[in-house]
């Protein structure tokens, strides 16, 4: 939409005039002395939501929620120094992860910039502790510059891969006056392969035996899933996915082979299809050293590779073409070849890809064995489009593998920074982006109580977020590694941990306590027709010592 010209504003008017431009539906954040202006605006602003984190870290895990369960950006309101270091950690985590995150921050008055002076919140280079987690970063030094910095800021977001930006506001221009211009929405541009390289792919294509098709998070969209299955289906190629690619075809499709798990090894079923095949596309994965093994993993000697970064293109594996582009734009592209002729000289057959599939269902041994139960309690409690929002516990770890996921941007996850803690306001986020999906979170007890604060903001907006926490008293993960690696030897691993049926009573929220697979499938039910949040607290033993 266009804002139109008006009379003499503040800068702190003017931000807002911009996100309403560009469609931005909703604001996480924390008020402060520093972003007063802003706030006041926002009184004004009747498009635009707020929502009240309780930590700024909260608040930036919620703004990657929206963004990752919507696909649009997910904008963050911040206040200077203690603020901006609060939500470095999602912002990083968004980076890694490939999530748009508008980051909208304070700084100190012009004159106080960068400098020590004895001013509240003062940091010596806070553009600088942002940039290794940004992909663009702009100071904006006079108020009349504050609409087209923004607009550039959306404009960023939408070229390339998609990562944070920052914008940063000295706060003396937001209290300032300037005639404001009229704002169109930012220009975006799609990357869209050229002819050529679509027929190079299709004269590779049609020089193959067989063919599979691995994706990543770069494919993991409502726009490319279909031309995934596409594919898929007119090629008889089976569909590997890496974690992030999780939910880039239905599990249930008869060309899924589905994700291989959280860590690579070679004796893992879906090598059937990669040493089957003397053909890989390869779409939306940058093939990194967590996905692959540290390159291990046996894809195909030919890779066709297609990802919107070029600095992934052949950085880990030698490819026949790189294409820098829309992963959808491409994969439809090759589709519409596909049609006209361009198949490889096999197919796989749905029954042999099923057998693939089935040898990754079923338990990789009897410790695994033992989640499982979980993991189809979880899926029969949850509706076939719901969003799960994974924290870094081992229920989830092994629903990598083992918890099919139907839809694209339902499968959410912390994998590049790995941040414990994220899962439950990561879920708020998601849920104010998706109102229409039902949205669990699963977290285990320790890394729930990195954000349990964010419970309050949960009931102040009324999130109807099914909060299930996997309890078994200690820190599972790290007890597991010091089994492994100094048998018997464990330090500061085992929690104390607070009755979590009782928190959620005293936020005048129902908890429930589900002591069983089937328990836990029951609460899910009663929590999908709740219009607040609930606690699901899961007793479990899954591990030995």
């Amino acid at each position: 939409m266009v804002v139109g010209e008006s009379a003499r504003i503040r800068g702190g008017d003017a931000v807002l005039r911009v996100l309403e431009a560009n469609n931005v539906d909703t604001i996480f954040g924390i008020p402060g002395v520093h972003t007063l202006d802003i706030y006041d605006a926002l009184i004004d602003a009747g498009k635009i939501n707020h929502i009240l984190a309780r930590h700024e870290q909260g608040a930036g895990f919620m703004a990657d929620g929206y963004a990752r369960a919507t696909g649009k950006p997910g904008v963050a309101l911040i206040v200077t120094g203690p603020g901006v270091t609060n939500v470095s950690t999602p912002i990083g985590q968004a980076y890694a992860d490939s999530s748009p995150i508008l980051l909208i921050a304070t700084n100190q008055e012009r004159k106080y910039l960068d400098k020590l002076e004895g001013n509240l919140h003062e940091m010596t280079d806070q553009m600088g502790f942002m940039k290794p987690i940004t992909k663009w970063n702009k100071r904006v030094m006079e108020v009349g510059d504050l609409p087209a910095a923004v607009t550039l800021a959306f404009e960023a977001l939408a070229q390339g891969r998609p990562r944070p930006v920052h914008v940063e506001i000295p706060i003396d221009l937001l209290a300032e006056e300037f005639a404001m211009p009229s704002v169109a929405p930012a220009k975006v541009v799609t990357a869209r392969p050229t002819d050529d390289q679509i027929q190079q792919a299709a004269d590779i294509i049609k020089g193959a035996k067989r063919v599979m098709i691995f994706t990543g998070g770069g494919a993991n969209t409502d726009e490319c899933a279909p031309f995934i299955a596409g594919l898929a289906e007119e090629l008889g190629a089976p569909v590997v996915t890496s974690l992030m690619g999780k939910g880039s075809i239905p599990e249930d499709h008869p060309y899924a082979v589905g994700a291989f798990g959280y860590r690579w090894s070679n004796d893992n079923p879906s090598v059937e299809a990669m040493t089957g095949s003397d053909l890989a596309i390869v779409i939306g994965t940058g093939l990194g050293v967590r996905t692959t093994g540290d390159g291990s993993m046996p894809l195909p000697r030919k890779l066709i590779h297609i990802d919107i970064d070029p600095s992934e293109i052949g950085a880990r594996y030698d490819v026949e073409l790189g294409i820098v582009a829309d992963a959808a734009e491409t994969c439809k592209a090759l589709l519409d070849a596909v049609h006209c002729g361009a198949r490889s000289q096999e197919r796989w057959s749905s029954s042999e890809v099923k057998a693939i599939r089935e040898k990754i269902v079923a338990p990789a041994d009897e410790r695994t064995a033992g989640y499982i139960p979980y993991l189809n309690a979880l899926r029969t409690g949850m509706d076939r489009d719901a969003i799960l929002v994974n924290d870094m516990t081992m229920m989830a770890y092994e629903g990598v593998r083992y918890f099919p996921i139907f839809e694209p941007r339902t499968f959410l996850f912390p994998r590049g920074f790995g941040t414990l803690g994220s899962a439950m306001p990561t879920a708020l986020g998601a849920k104010v982006g998706r109102p229409d999906r039902q949205v669990v979170s699963v977290s285990g007890d320790g890394g729930f109580q990195f954000t349990l604060e964010e419970l309050g903001a949960a009931v102040h907006h009324q999130i109807p977020v099914a909060i299930v926490i996997f309890n078994d008293g200690t820190h599972t993960a790290v007890k597991a590694a010091q089994k492994r690696t100094y048998p018997g030897r464990y330090i500061a691993v085992d929690l104390v941990n607070p009755d979590y049926v009782k928190m959620a009573d005293a936020y005048g929220i129902e908890g429930i306590r589900a002591e069983s697979p089937e328990a836990l499938t029951e609460a899910l039910n009663h929590a999908k027709a709740k219009d607040m949040p609930t606690i699901i607290d899961v007793p479990i033993q899954l591990e030995n010592y």
